[in-house]
């Protein structure tokens, strides 16, 4: 077994919540050694829309103000009792500095995302005129030399957050940037300027190493063993340990031991295994939060893999745009198909007592030709080859017949919705009325009900199958104000931190807007390495 010099901190993943860590440490000082698991570094952050939930800034650019105690009030009432309100105000007041902090030693330039409300704008303390969501400014990745090909990125577009999203993310990159730039946006932007910061402060993040063990002596985390390509490397750490491994999503064992319901595939990359939750159960920790995911609709392209496994494609555009709705295979639609991605986890989980099933799945995502024509679906344009996992039908009958639904109760769903739609409204599950609703929509139509409302009336149909996925896990090792992850007593265990998907959800159940599981991961990942670089705490506002 190779033995490495040791570092005062050791991280272990490169998303957000490892970047900022790392990032932290050496500005602090700190010798600092970087392992992340994969070929290339980003993680699910690099695929990601880079967005990060900072609720309670007080940035020029917010369009409202956005107090802490209104950030509070908001997260308590998505949470149904299931945040830690402690820790839950910790990020609320300390994201800002972390943010602050990474600035100021990193390209990363962060605004405020307009127009962008939180999830559920209408709860209580929520922000429908949005503020709290801050996207990364485009990066060129050029300042990157040689790590400009080794960050992680989808084989066809650089992000999950829906192709007509990301080409307008990339026009307006490009303009700002100029051509001939390597114009990189959304998650690669925000992951490109942490680790360019990185590298300025010289530290060079180590790949295809994966963490396997943590080293313990006296009751405290001494360093981690890693499997390399040559076989197993032990690395030191004389401060401590920062688990951001990500979640446990790709691991059908945990998946199906902790998830509160199905889960039918990740929109990650295929390497969050749970490794960093393993680790730390070793170690003792106490687990939290653990029946959390962050949920999303996903649809899966036959043939369309990655990395060797099934790609699973989140559909946002796809389910909020006019002339589109969801039936499950009664033929009737369960929720307003233009909310959140992450509430509607709660639709497709919903669970029929006296059938011992979830009536709910498998779901479908019906439209028609016009839809068509006017917004593709999923990268099939108007006049391509109809895919066969399209479903194309002359007629209501004849779709729900290929689906095995009930025809006359899908005639009956989309006789109501046109109905409905002509007058601009939702009665039954109030599509349309949110502000959120029409974010994702058709930004060409007059109103806000426009955006996302309209019939379903021109043949040929389509039926796209939908599943509920996840984007991540959010639980693991429960933590202190300081990340330090606690044991079985409660008690910090020594040297061993934990940030991102790696940890406890802070937030709960809760899911407030976009980037609201990046927001936490930088937090996160800057208080572990603050502490573990320091010994004492980070600042909070």
């Amino acid at each position: 077994m190779a033995v490495a010099d040791a570092y005062d901190v050791v991280v272990l993943g490169t998303g957000a919540g490892g970047l900022a860590a790392a990032v932290t440490a050496a500005a602090l000082g700190a010798s600092v050694g970087v392992f992340e698991k994969a070929g290339t570094v980003g993680g699910t952050t690099a695929v990601s829309g880079g967005v990060a939930w900072i609720p309670a800034h007080d940035r020029p650019d917010a369009p409202v103000p956005l107090p802490v105690d209104d950030a509070l009030t908001y997260l308590g009432a998505l949470s149904n009792g299931t945040i830690d309100e402690r820790l839950a105000e910790v990020f609320v007041r300390s994201a800002p500095l972390a943010v602050r902090f990474l600035e100021a030693h990193t390209p990363l330039r962060l605004a405020v995302t307009e127009g962008f409300p939180d999830y559920k704008p209408e709860l209580p303390g929520g922000k429908a005129a949005g503020g709290r969501s801050l996207s990364p400014a485009p990066f060129d990745f050029a300042a990157l030399g040689d790590w400009a090909g080794r960050v992680t990125a989808f084989p066809d577009d650089y992000s999950n957050v829906g192709f007509d999203a990301e080409t307008r993310a990339r026009i307006w990159a490009g303009r700002e940037l100029g051509p001939g730039a390597d114009v990189r946006v959304a998650g690669q932007a925000l992951v490109g300027s942490l680790l360019r910061g990185l590298l300025d402060l010289g530290v060079e993040p180590q790949t295809s190493a994966r963490a396997v063990e943590l080293v313990c002596a006296g009751g405290a985390v001494t360093g981690v063993r890693l499997q390399i390509e040559d076989g197993v490397r032990e690395v030191r750490a004389r401060r401590g340990v920062v688990l951001a491994t990500g979640g446990f999503e790709w691991d059908p064992e945990l998946v199906r031991a902790f998830l509160r319901g199905p889960m039918h595939g990740p929109t990650s990359p295929p390497n969050n295994t749970g490794d960093g939750l393993r680790m730390a159960m070793r170690a003792g920790a106490a687990l939290g939060n653990m029946a959390e995911a962050w949920w999303v609709p996903i649809v899966q392209i036959p043939g369309d893999t990655l990395g060797g496994q099934q790609r699973n494609r989140s559909v946002r555009l796809e389910r909020t745009r006019p002339r589109s709705i969801m039936v499950n295979r009664a033929g009737r639609r369960f929720a307003n198909e233009a909310g959140d991605y992450h509430s509607l986890g709660g639709a497709f989980h919903q669970f029929d007592p006296a059938r011992f099933e979830y009536p709910n799945l498998p779901a479908w995502i019906v439209f028609d030709a016009e839809h068509l024509r006017r917004y593709g679906f999923l990268g099939v344009a108007a006049g391509d080859p109809v895919p066969a996992w399209f479903h194309e039908s002359a007629s209501l009958a004849e779709l729900a017949e290929r689906l095995g639904a009930d025809g006359a109760a899908l005639g009956r769903t989309v006789e109501a919705w046109n109905e409905h739609a002509g007058r601009l409204e939702d009665p039954d599950f109030g599509r349309g009325r949110s502000s959120y609703d029409g974010h994702w929509g058709d930004s060409t139509a007059p109103t806000l009900a426009a955006r996302t409302l309209g019939p379903l009336d021109t043949p040929p149909y389509y039926a796209v199958r939908v599943g509920i996925g996840a984007m991540g896990t959010k639980g693991g090792p429960r933590t202190d104000d300081n990340g330090q992850v606690l044991d079985l007593d409660g008690h910090p265990i020594g040297g061993l931190y934990a940030a991102g998907n790696a940890m406890a959800g802070t937030t709960g159940m809760a899911y407030g807007g976009a980037g609201g599981t990046i927001g936490p991961a930088l937090t996160w990942g800057h208080r572990a390495a603050h502490r573990a670089a320091t010994g004492s705490k980070a600042p909070a506002a």
